[in-house]
């Protein structure tokens, strides 16, 4: 998990939210980020530019379509994100973190899955909490982070 924080620090997008990840994602200023070293595995966030703001982290294996999806602020089980009609669903499990008050929810599933997939096609994504869809769609300026991460993962 260390490697995960040291991602988020990367932008300076520790993975830090006081509220719920649902009350963020409504707020302006959200952006897609592409964060690539070479000694970590290729990563795309969801937050805040510049801030402690993230949401949700999906990291990859290039070459294995698998891919490990972090969420900050949410319950349950599972992470579910939608692209169009397509949904996806992540078992998950919490993680304590020191940097996050209301924990982690990890999963890991296929690169493939089908939201995923339409993510990577149209740049359309969200987060679906307790009956609730939130909209985590790139903008026209985050589709390159979004085709970056893509590319090196293989898929």
């Amino acid at each position: 998990m260390g490697r995960r924080i040291t991602a988020f620090a990367a932008l300076g997008l520790a993975a830090v939210l006081s509220g719920c990840a649902h009350e963020k994602v409504a707020l302006d200023g959200y952006r897609w980020a592409y964060l690539a070293d070479g000694a970590e595995a290729p990563r795309l966030a969801y937050g805040r530019p510049n801030t402690d703001d993230v949401v949700l982290m999906i990291s990859c294996r290039p070459g294995q379509d698998q891919v490990n999806v972090s969420a900050v602020g949410l319950s349950g089980g599972e992470i579910v994100l939608a692209s169009g009609r397509a949904e996806s669903r992540f078992s998950a499990a919490r993680v304590d973190d020191a940097l996050n008050q209301g924990g982690l929810l990890e999963g890991r599933g296929k690169a493939s899955a089908p939201a995923l997939d339409g993510f990577r096609k149209s740049g359309d994504l969200a987060l679906l909490t307790k009956g609730e869809r939130h909209s985590l769609a790139a903008d026209a300026a985050d589709r390159g982070s979004i085709k970056a991460f893509f590319k090196a993962c293989g898929v």
